[in-house]
């Protein structure tokens, strides 16, 4: 019988030391438009989603958000926020997408709001997903890719040992038309990980 990925368990959140990454959920439209704003020159740099902040109003991310939150239920895509438990406030936007159930694999990704920039916790989140998709999920992949020149990203995906896979060159679509070589890596395991003590499901 083919796999039914609506049910399938996902043990949320997920706990670091500093974090706690959740799904999204009804009313994150504001906060994540605060931090779009907040963000906006490195967003609409390497983010093919940022062409203008127009179509990133709070009421239209509170819209996909909401179809996010459907996505979830699906299993179709799992879009979390991470939220540094010291403040209550959200610094890391991450999840799964290109989510292969029969082969387990996915891809991952992130951005962090520029308040929150330079503190570790692009490495820290991205290092729970990876333990998280792997333990919890039984993932046998994993991928993740930068646009080229994107230096804060190569950094993470490197630190946390990904492996490279290849350049496919002009594949990266950036806001206002830019083309730019996409950089692909992938891990087969979280073994070697920097340490990291992670938890998930409820606590």
């Amino acid at each position: 019988m083919p796999i039914q990925p609506v049910l399938i368990e996902i043990p949320m959140p997920i706990r670091t030391p500093r974090l706690l990454l959740r799904p999204k959920q009804a009313g994150d439209g504001t906060t994540t438009a605060i931090a779009v704003q907040e963000t906006w020159s490195e967003l609409h740099r390497w983010m093919r989603w940022a062409e203008s902040m127009d179509t990133l109003t709070a009421e239209r991310l509170e819209i996909r958000d909401r179809q996010v939150m459907a996505s979830f239920l699906l299993r179709e895509s799992l879009e979390l926020i991470g939220i540094e438990q010291a403040t209550g406030q959200p610094v890391i936007w991450t999840g799964f997408h290109d989510l292969d159930w029969e082969s387990r694999q996915c891809a991952t990704g992130f951005w962090v709001r520029k308040s929150a920039h330079n503190l570790g916790f692009a490495t820290e989140a991205t290092n729970a997903m990876l333990r998280f998709a792997f333990g919890a999920l039984g993932m046998r992949r994993v991928a993740i890719s930068h646009a080229a020149g994107n230096e804060a990203s190569r950094r993470v995906i490197e630190k946390l040992g990904f492996l490279p896979e290849g350049v496919f060159r002009d594949a990266s679509l950036l806001p206002e038309g830019r083309l730019a070589d996409t950089h692909h890596y992938a891990r087969l395991d979280a073994n070697g990980l920097p340490p990291l003590e992670v938890a998930w499901g409820t606590l």
